[in-house]
C-alpha cells in the first residue's frame, strides 16, 4: 500500500514538474473569432490554454478540438474583479504557477448615432472593453511576475488611431486601452513584464457581425 501510494505521489509530482516546463497562456473571449483561434495556434505549439468567455457551448467545442490535456476551460464575465482573480489561481494551479501570456481579448461592439446608442448599452461597452482589461492586468500582475519574460497582450482596435463615428463609445474605450498599455509597459518594466497591444482592423468575426 505505502509503495503505491509513493509511485503515486512520485506520478503526481512529475506531472507538476512537467506542467510548470510548459508556456502557458490565458486568453479572455476564447469562445470564437480572434480569441479561439489565438487559442488553437498557441496549442498547436504545445501550450497550455486557458480559455475563458461568457459562451460557453463554444468553450466546450474548443475543449474538443484541443483536447482537455491542452486546455482548461472556465465561464468568465470580465466585468467581475473577483471572478477574473479566482479564474486566474484555479488556472495558475493547472498550470504550475506559469502565467507566460495573459490575452485580454474580450470585447463587444455598439454601433449607431451617440445619441441613438441606449446609455446601458454604451455602459456595457465600457464595462467589458475597458473595465474587463482593467480587471485582467490587475488579476494577472502577481503571476507576470513570478513568470520570466511574461507578457500582458491586449486587443485595441485600430478604430484607436483616431474616433470613428457611430462607434465613438467603442472607439473610446479602445484609445483607453492604447493608453493603459503604454503606461504599464513602462511601468511594469520594473517588474521583467512586457505590455503590448494590438490593433486590429475589421474583421469578419462574432462581434462584427453582432454589431448593428
Amino acid at each position: 500500500m505505502q509503495a503505491g501510494y509513493a509511485t503515486k505521489q512520485r506520478e503526481s509530482q512529475d506531472r507538476n514538474m512537467s506542467q510548470s516546463q510548459r508556456q502557458a497562456i490565458f486568453i479572455t473571449g476564447a469562445a470564437s473569432g480572434m480569441g479561439r483561434e489565438t487559442a488553437m495556434l498557441f496549442a498547436g505549439k504545445g501550450w497550455f490554454v486557458g480559455a475563458t468567455d461568457v459562451n460557453e457551448g463554444g468553450l466546450k467545442t474548443l475543449e474538443q478540438v484541443l483536447g482537455s490535456e491542452n486546455c482548461w476551460i472556465r465561464k468568465l464575465d470580465v466585468t467581475a474583479k473577483p471572478d477574473f482573480e479566482a479564474a486566474l489561481a484555479a488556472f495558475t494551479e493547472k498550470s504550475g504557477g506559469r502565467l507566460d501570456l495573459m490575452f485580454n481579448n474580450a470585447g463587444i461592439g455598439e454601433s449607431g448615432w451617440f445619441e441613438d446608442v441606449p446609455y446601458e448599452a454604451a455602459m456595457r461597452v465600457v464595462q467589458i472593453n475597458f473595465v474587463g482589461a482593467l480587471n485582467g492586468a490587475y488579476a494577472a500582475l502577481p503571476w507576470l511576475k513570478k513568470t520570466p519574460n511574461s507578457l500582458l497582450f491586449t486587443t485595441s482596435s485600430s478604430s484607436a488611431t483616431y474616433g470613428m463615428p457611430r462607434i465613438a463609445v467603442y472607439a473610446a474605450t479602445k484609445h483607453a486601452v492604447k493608453g493603459l498599455t503604454e503606461a504599464l509597459s513602462i511601468e511594469w518594466a520594473r517588474h521583467g513584464v512586457r505590455v503590448a497591444d494590438v490593433l486590429p482592423g475589421l474583421i469578419d468575426t462574432a462581434i462584427l457581425r453582432s454589431t448593428p
